[in-house]
């Protein structure tokens, strides 16, 4: 009996140091949201996302006036949690210049009997990704990063059916989001339901519930033309570039439009790799706070391949 007492505190520390240990691993192990265990807990609104402006429009592709040089695949590996896609309808089409056939897609609207759907800017024939390849990806991305939460703000010019059978052909529906378009649950929540990317348009998205109509109740943003990088740095219009345009000042999310666009409407790398640093990003960001009393929640850019918005928004999150 007193053998038995003598090493019972030995097995009692024991014990508890391996508690210890299986605590501090268990701790270190915690499940992240969007790269960050400490963002779990926060409800989308409070969240910054870096986003890619015109995602679809990458020279990697082919892609005539191209608004990045990375596609959509490598914009996620990237960190990029919020897209900006535009959608039109299109037609198959091709000339000949004596080489030979040349294809390509054909802008359209929706009374042409042969319509299909393409992700476009302005216009199909600068260059198209036919929708439903456009969107694998993003459900391929999602499937293998199960604790990623996403937004997508689509300038649409085709009927939200056509948007809801090509987000279910492509295997994006079981992670579109179905709750309130006012109010938002913590990253965790979302993670947990498994319903994790937002969908919004800037058109009318009746009857497919879960589009939200985006400037109507769920976004506020900034103006997006800026024919200057100056117009995005100069510390002292940093207000004004933060100044409402569409969208009620009450909306839970907050769009900072964030690229240049020349007078002659095309924009440049060299614009972008100027307004896309760190430190460029998080002033303005801050501005916009300051001036609207909400800190963005995406960080829309050009060229994400260039300067650093994931940092940018990493540390807006008070990650470092």
């Amino acid at each position: 009996m007193t053998a038995n007492r003598r090493f019972l505190p030995a097995a009692v520390l024991a014990c508890a140091l391996g508690a210890l240990a299986f605590s501090s691993v268990a701790s270190a192990a915690a499940p992240a949201c969007n790269g960050s265990a400490k963002l779990c807990s926060r409800t989308l609104d409070k969240v910054v996302l870096a986003g890619s402006h015109n995602a679809m429009s990458s020279s990697s592709i082919g892609w005539g006036v191209p608004n990045h040089a990375i596609a959509i695949d490598q914009q996620l590996k990237r960190g990029i949690r919020a897209m900006l896609i535009d959608i039109q309808y299109g037609v198959p089409d091709s000339y000949d210049l004596g080489g030979g056939p040349i294809k390509y897609v054909k802008s359209t609207d929706a009374s042409n009997p042969k319509r299909q759907l393409y992700l476009c800017h302005n216009k199909c024939e600068l260059g198209s990704t036919p929708l439903v390849d456009g969107l694998k990806p993003i459900a391929a991305f999602l499937k293998s990063h199960p604790r990623e939460v996403m937004v997508f703000v689509n300038e649409d010019y085709i009927a939200p059916a056509d948007f809801a059978a090509a987000a279910t052909k492509a295997g994006l529906l079981k992670y579109i989001y179905k709750g309130s378009p006012t109010r938002f649950p913590t990253l965790g929540q979302m993670i947990s339901s498994g319903q994790r990317v937002v969908m919004t348009s800037q058109s009318k998205t009746a009857p497919v519930k879960w589009y939200f109509e985006a400037y109507k109740s769920t976004l506020r943003e900034t103006p997006y033309s800026f024919a200057s990088t100056g117009l995005l740095t100069d510390p002292a219009g940093l207000a004004e570039s933060c100044r409402a345009n569409r969208g009620p000042a009450k909306s839970p999310l907050f769009l900072m439009n964030h690229w240049v666009t020349r007078s002659n409407g095309i924009s440049y790398a060299e614009d972008s790799a100027i307004v896309n640093t760190k430190a460029a990003i998080i002033a303005r960001a801050n501005a916009c706070k300051a001036a609207r009393g909400k800190m963005p929640t995406i960080l829309a850019v050009n060229n994400v391949e260039l300067g650093d918005v994931v940092g940018a928004a990493k540390t807006l999150n008070g990650l470092g």
